[in-house]
């Protein structure tokens, strides 16, 4: 559970009382908030009393633990008079271990939450060498295979219309290995016949076949 922490500023007392905090979970609706599916009471904290100097300390459930997405805290800060000094909404990842409420910025319940990053998808596929080698075009966009021999039946099915794709060939340590390209690739350039030599080439799926966008890269 993330600790909140803060200062009402110029709040004191002479009892040693200086204002106080109210804690409310907001933003999901008409749903009930959860936490491993145990439903939560929508005030977690209340009046969270400031010591002499003003200072406050309090800790709550982090918000990205919370179902469903979109709940939030509102943070209202009173003086030692009652009046309010601040009030604004906030979300608390587990994360991390503590915030400091005068330091950081609010958060906008009405925008929509931000969305999560996008997955890091692993678009190579390694090939194993054979004859008739098959390139899916469906679920990968580049593809490796290491030649162990000549390749003369090479298919590349089911390709994507606009989608790029990269070919990356090397000779095994023999080389001179033929590569005949998948018959729906036009225009391809002859592969590196050296020892351990490779050839990388991108193609652009038209309407039917595949061109290459530009002439291929031999290394060695």
């Amino acid at each position: 559970m993330p600790t909140i922490s803060g200062n009402i500023e110029g709040a004191t007392n002479g009892s040693g009382i200086a204002g106080s905090v109210d804690v409310q979970l907001c933003g999901y609706g008409s749903q009930v908030p959860r936490m491993n599916g145990v439903a939560l009471v929508g005030r977690l904290t209340q009046n969270v009393v400031a010591l002499g100097d003003g200072s406050f300390t309090f800790t709550v459930y982090g918000n990205d633990q919370i179902s469903p997405v979109g709940t939030y805290y509102t943070v209202t800060v009173k003086d030692n008079n009652g009046d309010i000094a601040q009030v604004n909404a906030y979300r608390f990842l587990n994360n991390t271990s503590s915030y400091d409420l005068n330091v950081i910025d609010g958060y906008d319940p009405n925008q929509p939450t931000p969305p999560l990053p996008p997955l890091v998808t692993n678009l190579l596929l390694v090939v194993p060498w054979s004859a008739a080698p098959v390139f899916p075009g469906d679920t990968y966009t580049t593809f490796r295979i290491t030649l162990a021999g000549d390749v003369t039946g090479a298919t590349m099915p089911n390709t994507v219309q606009g989608n790029l794709y990269t070919f990356i060939i090397f000779q095994d340590t023999t080389g001179g290995h033929l590569f005949t390209w998948p018959t729906n690739i036009s225009n391809a350039t002859p592969v590196n016949p050296k020892p351990n030599g490779g050839t990388v080439q991108t193609f652009v799926r038209g309407l039917s076949s595949l061109v290459p966008i530009g002439p291929a890269t031999w290394f060695n």
